[in-house]
Formats: C-alpha cells, structure tokens, sequence
C-alpha cells in the first residue's frame, strides 16, 4: 500500500475510530471493506498473467517483462503496446503457472494497447470489464500486476484524477484521456488491470511516474480498440492535417475580443484535407459540427483531436472559424490518419536498419524531405558502420535508382544484391553526400558535395 493511501485510511480509522471502536461490534464494518478487497483481489487475479518477452531493439536483444488481462475466453489479452513492442518472441504464464507462446493480434501505438492471443487447452479465467466513464475521482482501487516479476501483486489506492493528458518523448503523441491512481504502477505491472470494489476492470496500466503517479488506459478505450483490432486488425482515426495550439486569453485581448474561446491553428500539412478546404495558418476553431470547443492551456487540446479522430472516414466536420474578427463555416472531408508507427526493415549483411518516414519523423527531426528511408541504426564494424552511415541519414538513392519509400528501398537493395560495393546517396542535415556500402567490410569515406 502506497504512503499517500496509508495516509488517507489513517485518516479514516481516525474519523471513525471513537465511535467504532467504542464498540467492539462495530469492527465487523472493517471486516466487510477488508473482505470486499481480498474477494476482489481473490477473483481478478487469475485473470491477469505474466508476460515475458524478448524484445530486439537494432542488434540487440532484450528480455522484458509485462503483465496482460485476459478478456475472451478463446485467448485473447490485452497489454500495452510497449509491452510487446519490437517483440521477437512473447510467452505468457497463466495463475496457473503454465506457459504459452503467444501471437500480436493488432496494436495501436497511440492508445498503448495491443492485443495477443494464446492458444491454452485449459479454461480460463475471463475478467469483468466495467465502465470507465461511470468512475470517479476518489474511488477506491486496485492494481493488479507483475511489478519486478513479482506475480500478481495487488497494490490499493484511489482514483487521483481524470482525463489527464502524458506528454512522453515519442515520435508520436498519446491520444488519450487517463485515469491517475495512486494504487503502485512499478516496471512490469503495465498491462495489468485496474479494478474497482465491484471487482469490475476499468483500466489497463499503462505507466508509473514513481510513488503515486501511475496513469491506467481508461477501459472503454481498451474496448474500442479491442473491437477493431479483432475486426480488421488496425485501428483506422479520422485526420484533417491541421497542428494546434492554446487559445489563450492573452490572443483574445490581442485580437480586441477578450470573449473569444477557441482553439488555434498553428499549421497546416501540405496537401490535407484542411488545406485543400480552405484552412489556414491563425484561424481560430471555435465550433465542431455545432459544438462550442475551445482550449486555454495544451492539456484541453486532447479533447478535440479526440473528437476528430473518432470520426469516420468520408464524414464531414463543419469547423466553425474566426478569420480577420469574421466567423464563417468551413466544411472538411475527414481522411484515414496517416499511418503513425512506421515499419523497418533490417539488412544483417550490411549491418543497417531503416525505417519508413512517417508524418511525425518528418516534423520530429526536421528532415528536408519525406521521400526516402530513415536510417536507425548502423551497427558499428559493418558495412553501414565503416560506411559512417549514422542515425537520421536519409538514403535517397541506391545505384542511381530514386528511393521513395521502404519499399523502393528493398527492392533496390534485391536488385543489386550481388554487387559487393553499393553507392548510395544520403541527406545529413542539410547536405547531400554518397556513402559505398562495402559488403567485404571494407567502408570508405564519404564523398561531400
């Protein structure tokens, strides 16, 4: 039990204790909330499991470990994107410590959820999955979890907050609205459910920020994300190519409107369906389909980019706009959100790993262009390595021949694979520069132009 928690029933016991305690009958109400709690512990704990897995991260391998809810009872679980993330190999161990290989379903990188699948030939035990939206702040908990391998460990707290928004250094932003507990979220109890005393799961566990601060994927996100990652297996967002900022009361007194709330378009994507509609760079969203939406501070700008993300592919969203102190309407086509995770390919004969360019790699490292591939990795002693390839190269041409994409990429390199010296170009920073790729391990200097 966390110290804040302690501190919380302590006070509690205080409160009460004269008047309980004065009469010895009166602790069976203490005996209840303690048997409500080991019931509730007693049923979710089968349902939750160990996760092992070995994770290879350039040309390293690394064994991880993670915690998993089982939710169907032909095998599926769900855990954390991070979790599974890069995974070579993944075993879960069930309560009743058996093993079982298991398989990625789907994953969505923005939520932090994934789902796997075993194949047991036991039964199983199948978590009751609770409404998020219907839980409030001051709710007791519980996390269940493998913190430090430590198999479901049970850790009890309350519900700290709600719809709170992580920033985390990524190449893609969370798109989420999380539940703050205080019940103990340590390294490998991300995962593992939140439950409340209805023994009702209302979050996966996503992340610990130390003693107090543990921030769990509301479950009616988990759902949604679930159901369409065993429809389809991808998670499609709704995506009008706009970035936004803060609204804040000191533009309103700027723009002589101290009344004005919105939220503000601070750039455009080239070619997306906001451009092309008509948006522009310092328009000021004050409506969504006849919604008033408006953000004073980053945290409040979730709650849009939620609400367009949620919408199908093929609607329109009616923007209400402020433009020059005029409001007006402008009618945008919501498109698939382009894709976020971006795919890699690793070449072990040239000892170099590359990566697709994604929207948010572009903005991210500043690239100059989006066509290419991005390199990752170079291992040091190979051909990429003696070549003095380096992380954030963009290789835009293999023999001559334009390289657009990860699939350009791998096509080249099967076109010329039996060539022992490969030339190709680059962009570093600014500059363009060629590299020979030395599969005899015989790297030479970069040629600058």
């Amino acid at each position: 039990m966390q110290k804040s928690t302690t501190t919380i029933l302590f006070f509690f016991f205080i409160f009460l204790g004269g008047k309980l305690f004065a009469d010895n009958n009166n602790l069976h109400l203490f005996e209840e909330l303690q048997d409500i709690i080991i019931s509730v512990s007693d049923n979710i704990k089968p349902s939750v499991v160990h996760i092992d897995v070995v994770q290879k991260v350039n040309n390293q391998k690394f064994e991880t470990l993670g915690s998993g809810l089982i939710i169907d009872k032909k095998g599926y679980i769900l855990t954390n994107d991070h979790v599974v993330d890069n995974a070579q190999s993944i075993r879960v161990t069930l309560a009743s410590k058996l093993e079982y290989p298991a398989e990625i379903i789907g994953t969505d990188k923005q939520t932090d959820l994934a789902l796997i699948k075993i194949e047991p030939p036991e039964s199983l035990s199948v978590a009751v999955l609770g409404n998020s939206d219907s839980c409030k702040v001051g709710e007791w908990v519980m996390a269940v979890g493998n913190p430090y391998g430590f198999d479901r460990t049970v850790s009890f707290g309350i519900i700290s907050g709600k719809g709170r928004v992580l920033r985390l250094p990524a190449e893609t932003q969370l798109i989420n609205n999380f539940l703050q507990t205080d019940a103990a979220i340590d390294p490998g109890s991300s995962g593992g459910p939140l439950v409340n005393l209805r023994g009702e799961v209302i979050g996966i566990n996503s992340i610990g920020y130390g003693r107090g601060q543990g921030f769990t994927i509301p479950i009616n996100v988990a759902k949604d994300v679930r159901d369409k990652l065993l429809a389809t297996g991808n998670i499609e967002r709704g995506w009008i190519g706009i970035f936004i900022q803060p609204f804040s009361r000191e533009f309103a007194e700027y723009l002589g409107d101290k009344n004005l709330k919105g939220i503000l378009i601070s750039d455009l994507e080239n070619n997306s369906p906001a451009k092309k509609a008509g948006l522009k760079q310092g328009d000021i969203i004050i409506s969504l389909n006849g919604k008033k939406v408006s953000a004073e501070k980053e945290d409040d700008l979730n709650a849009f980019s939620q609400s367009i993300s949620s919408m199908s592919v093929g609607e329109i969203a009616d923007l209400g706009i402020v433009r020059g102190g005029k409001r007006k309407n402008i009618k945008v086509k919501i498109v698939e959100q382009p894709k976020v995770k971006a795919d890699e390919y690793e070449d072990k004969t040239l000892g170099l790993t590359v990566k697709e360019i994604t929207d948010s790699m572009y903005r991210q490292y500043v690239l100059e262009t989006k066509e290419g591939v991005f390199v990752d990795f170079a291992e040091v002693g190979g051909a990429a390595g003696k070549a003095n390839l380096q992380f954030g190269d963009v290789i835009i041409k293999v023999e001559g021949a334009r390289i657009k994409n990860l699939d350009d990429f791998k096509k080249a390199l099967e076109r010329y694979k039996d060539k022992s010296m490969i030339l190709i170009k680059i962009i570093r920073g600014k500059n363009q520069m060629f590299a020979l790729l030395d599969k005899r391990n015989n790297g030479q200097n970069n040629i600058e132009r």
